[in-house]
């Protein structure tokens, strides 16, 4: 029980550091497609954290809690659809028609109400008979709608969108000759098959267990059942936060033409919803450059990528896949390299007899001396001394 509970709790930190990396890291994006899938991570979080609160008996001090994720549980499946196609149709925003996916949740939630609205007494009544007989979870209808019934169409929910997902990624269609553009897709692309797959894992330990009690056996009492979508949930999440940390560029998504240039060449898809960009950027980048020469931002230690979008007037998306498909470099470390070579130019016999390698750093930038030696060898592969012992003396 106790490797069952670690597991259920390692998911959920997983779970809340892909939130991190989605939305609160610095220089996140925190576009649509961040907050769809951050909320669709958060409510996955808030299911096994109701389930660690049942198995390991602390709901029997918050029955107030048992129960609350049997509605959240509809909102799963459509957020992660959403999430799918606000990324490959580039989608800013949430529609009116959206909120169709939400029938089923307010359904669910209109038919729990009675219990959520009854008294601790009965709440505690009612975990405290689950606790002695998980059977009940089935056998005992606490909404209006029937429990059975609840069970099955959450099933049926969850086959639905991800066969919609997985129709969407594998209908998607692109043309393009623009490798930087054709690497980005790529990446994009591999990820929504790794979220998909990820999540149609998770599903298929809880469908696999619906059919095993429509078969008539115990899933209560077979530990490995009971077991199995905590497992698979947990890989789910898993894999989900270390891919993201791994390759957070995914994030900026797909490389698409804003508006006011529908007249440039697109890639083709089906749906027109979808047009991409083949144009080489070069009044961005002039603009870009113009800004940092100019204004000199990146002597700001704390400079993010949402001031550098406001101060140019570029969309914060189209920014971050500019810096990383034509200067081939994340955020951080296109900053980092001019905040070098500014070092490098206040950097000379006399300024070294008046002043430190760190402090000259931090004047160039930098927010510590350890971030400023590994920026300076990750470039030049040695330390500042090493460089300077050679290059200053011989000047």
């Amino acid at each position: 029980m106790l490797d069952l509970i670690d597991l259920s709790q390692a998911g959920i930190l997983c779970g809340l550091l892909s939130i991190y990396v989605l939305l609160l890291k610095k220089n996140a994006l925190r576009s649509y497609s961040d907050y769809l899938l951050a909320t669709f991570i958060f409510f996955q979080c808030w299911t096994a954290g109701a389930y660690v609160l049942i198995i390991t008996g602390v709901v029997l001090e918050v029955p107030f809690f048992y129960k609350t994720a049997a509605p959240i549980n509809f909102l799963i499946p459509p957020l992660g659809y959403l999430y799918v196609r606000s990324v490959l149709f580039n989608e800013r925003k949430w529609t009116s028609l959206d909120l169709l996916h939400l029938l089923p949740f307010a359904l669910f939630l209109v038919s729990y109400l009675p219990f959520f609205l009854s008294t601790s007494a009965f709440k505690l009544e009612v975990v405290t008979e689950f606790l002695q007989d998980q059977n009940s979870a089935v056998t005992r209808s606490l909404g209006l709608i029937p429990e059975p019934i609840f069970h099955f169409s959450r099933a049926g929910q969850a086959i639905f969108y991800l066969a919609a997902q997985w129709w969407l990624i594998f209908t998607f269609h692109k043309r393009t000759k623009d490798q930087a553009i054709e690497s980005q897709i790529l990446h994009v692309v591999r990820w929504l098959k790794i979220f998909t797959g990820a999540n149609t894992l998770n599903w298929m330990g809880f469908l696999l267990v619906i059919v095993l009690y429509l078969l008539g056996l115990n899933i209560f009492e077979e530990s490995l059942l009971n077991l199995l979508p905590t497992v698979l949930l947990g890989f789910s999440f898993f894999l989900i936060g270390a891919y993201l940390l791994i390759h957070p560029q995914v994030l900026i998504g797909l490389p698409f033409v804003r508006p006011a240039d529908s007249n440039l060449e697109m890639v083709d898809h089906e749906d027109t919803r979808t047009p991409f960009c083949v144009e080489n950027y070069a009044q961005e980048i002039a603009i870009l450059d113009h800004y940092f020469v100019s204004s000199k931002a990146f002597l700001q230690p704390n400079l993010t990528i949402s001031e550098v979008a406001v101060a140019t007037g570029l969309p914060v998306r189209e920014l971050s896949y500019l810096i990383n498909s034509y200067y081939k470099k994340r955020f951080s470390d296109y900053l980092n390299e001019m905040r070098i070579a500014h070092f490098l130019t206040q950097v000379d016999a006399s300024s070294l007899d008046n002043f430190t390698i760190e402090s000259i750093a931090l004047s160039a930038g930098f927010s510590s001396r350890s971030s400023f030696y590994r920026a300076f060898n990750r470039f030049y592969g040695c330390t500042p001394s090493e460089y300077l012992r050679g290059n200053v003396a011989k000047e």
